[in-house]
């Protein structure tokens, strides 16, 4: 008798993606709403099936929140006092029905109530689309695997309708791991009242030699308030010495520019 496993694939997208023996296709992965109390806004997700089998699909919501480190923390419905899962429908239903090849558009209706907290800036919630009839494939060694797949599409409301985000530094240290490796963290703030993304881009200069160093670039998705630790490991074969290190950070629609430099030796 071969072995049996069931597999679960969770995903957050923001492409996207297709699995060759199960899975589901969902773009696009963030919906933004911006209106104010008792108004309803409508947006739509398209779900593809890119699989030779039928997909049967249900949805459910989940609440969400960042870690200091970026991941998504997931929650039931309505545990966070930012929750807005109880704001939203489906339609045409919460359960559908895809053919092999088969593209479907989602209307997902976002309704704010009249008693809505706008103390609270921005309001969250995922919808999670999943197959319930799950993909039969194999794996290396001939047992046989069973996968479903789950797809999440962030919901984000503002009461606001201008983007002004607002993101700070808050701090920037070098040390040496458990592992003795050596790492650069930034600390930054969302200091603003509307959900704010960017990028860091690390710029490594050895003072004695004057060679730059390009590191791998950073990517940041904040709530308000948020504090984001953005961690970067030294490649462990450069040379003595001593360093200062760029980091430039670029977020918003307007793409504001900051920079942050700090001193360090190896």
């Amino acid at each position: 008798m071969k072995n049996f496993l069931l597999v679960i694939a969770l995903s957050f997208i923001s492409v996207n993606t297709a699995f060759s023996q199960a899975g589901i296709s969902v773009t696009p992965g963030r919906l933004y709403y911006r209106t104010g109390k008792g108004n309803s806004v409508s947006q739509f997700v398209k779900i593809t099936n890119p699989t030779e089998k039928e997909l049967e699909i249900g949805t459910s919501f989940s609440d969400w929140e960042y870690e200091e480190s970026g991941k998504n923390q997931i929650l039931d419905a309505n545990t966070l006092e930012t929750s807005c899962s109880d704001w939203i429908q489906i339609l045409p239903s919460s359960f559908l029905v895809i053919k092999p090849g088969e593209t479907k558009q989602v209307e997902i209706i976002l309704k704010v109530p009249q008693d809505a907290n706008t103390e609270i800036p921005v309001h969250t919630s995922m919808i999670f689309f999943t197959q319930l009839n799950p993909g039969k494939t194999t794996d290396k060694n001939g047992a046989s695997i069973q996968v479903t797949v789950r797809m999440g599409v962030k919901i984000y409301h503002s009461f606001q309708q201008e983007n002004e985000s607002v993101i700070e530094f808050v701090d920037f240290l070098s040390y040496a791991d458990d592992d003795n490796n050596k790492v650069l963290e930034l600390k930054i703030e969302n200091q603003s009242k509307i959900w704010a993304d960017g990028t860091i881009k690390w710029e490594l200069f050895n003072n004695s030699t004057g060679k730059k160093t390009i590191l791998k670039e950073s990517e940041f998705y904040t709530l308000p308030d948020n504090i984001r630790s953005l961690k970067q490991v030294l490649p462990s074969d450069l040379p003595k010495g001593d360093y200062t290190v760029s980091a430039i950070l670029t977020y918003g629609e307007k793409d504001v520019i900051k920079i942050a430099e700090l001193e360090f030796s190896l």
